[in-house]
């Protein structure tokens, strides 16, 4: 059993404009709403996989019953805990060129109850898991730490940690030593102080990284694929797409793949191969998860070279 964290849920909404030009008035040419939220994204593209897995998220009185109906259909077990006002709203405007903007409100403002709660929660079901995944922001109201918290005493009870996060919570958690972390390009420049311009960049980051005490750093870079460490191996993978249609969430579903390949005990390649699979079949259907068929035919096209650093 895989656990989530994916504390802050949210309405995504997908809107199509000609070219974005700022301060101007400008007529929409499609709009999707779906749920999301990083963690729902992992979940389930796990699922999709064929993993057992459940899924801590917000809801309220009026998502959270369409959520839930949601995760059943496709085969999460979800605990929503339910907060008094509305969960955020995110905004993703994409361009004829193919650009996506993202606009991300911050999650609801939590009271001492809710927040107590949602990591009650969470503790409770992930210390019976194999592995714990936790992703995305924290609500308001929950402090910085509360990931590395986690890391610290799961991986003592002996349940390794995946944690996608960003700003002051991921390096937190970096100090907390967590199997692995999977930040994207800005968040590797943020962490190691420098831009992250090229492969050998990525490379000299996930080192950095790997000497930080986390045992597989892996450093994603959007249509470059990614670059990851593991003891003495250093692996970039990447898998071709044709046409990207949506490249929201595609982070999120590379975590899920690398989840579902550690638990199932398969090589450091062999991980890299499907997290980047999922990445891709996310990007090329933009559903905000990864349909195993839409692996399954990218898998035979993902790209696993080693590289070399001096």
């Amino acid at each position: 059993m895989i656990t989530v964290a994916g504390f802050n849920t949210a309405i995504d909404k997908l809107v199509d404009v000609s070219v974005l030009r700022p301060g101007a008035i400008q007529r929409i040419g499609g709009v999707r709403v779906s749920f999301g939220g990083k963690g729902l994204h992992v979940a389930q593209t796990i699922a999709s996989l064929g993993e057992r897995v459940r899924l801590v998220g917000l809801v309220d009185a009026t998502s959270g019953p369409a959520i839930a109906a949601l995760m059943r259909e496709r085969g999460v077990e979800f605990h929503g805990i339910q907060i008094p006002g509305t969960i955020r709203t995110c905004l993703a405007i994409r361009e004829g060129d193919g650009r996506i903007t993202e606009l991300l409100e911050p999650g609801p403002e939590l009271d001492a109850a809710t927040r107590d709660e949602m990591l009650a929660t969470f503790r409770r079901l992930a210390l019976e898991s194999d592995l714990a995944v936790i992703s995305g922001s924290l609500p308001p109201g929950c402090d910085d730490a509360a990931y590395a918290d986690f890391v610290l005493e799961l991986q003592g009870a002996g349940v390794p940690c995946l944690v996608d996060a960003s700003e002051v919570t991921l390096r937190l958690a970096i100090e907390a030593r967590p199997f692995l972390v999977k930040p994207n390009r800005d968040e590797t420049a943020a962490l190691v102080g420098k831009p992250i311009a090229d492969l050998g960049d990525a490379a000299t980051a996930a080192r950095m990284l790997l000497a930080r005490g986390v045992a597989m750093p892996v450093v994603s870079l959007g249509a470059d694929g990614v670059v990851a460490a593991h003891g003495s191996e250093l692996l970039h993978a990447n898998v071709p797409v044709e046409r990207v249609v949506s490249a929201v969430g595609s982070g999120d579903c590379l975590v899920a793949g690398l989840a579902v390949s550690l638990v199932r005990g398969d090589s450091f390649e062999a991980m890299l191969r499907l997290g980047a699979a999922c990445g891709a079949a996310n990007a090329s259907a933009g559903l905000g998860y990864a349909r195993r068929a839409d692996v399954e035919v990218l898998l035979p096209r993902a790209r696993i070279a080693a590289i070399t650093t001096h």
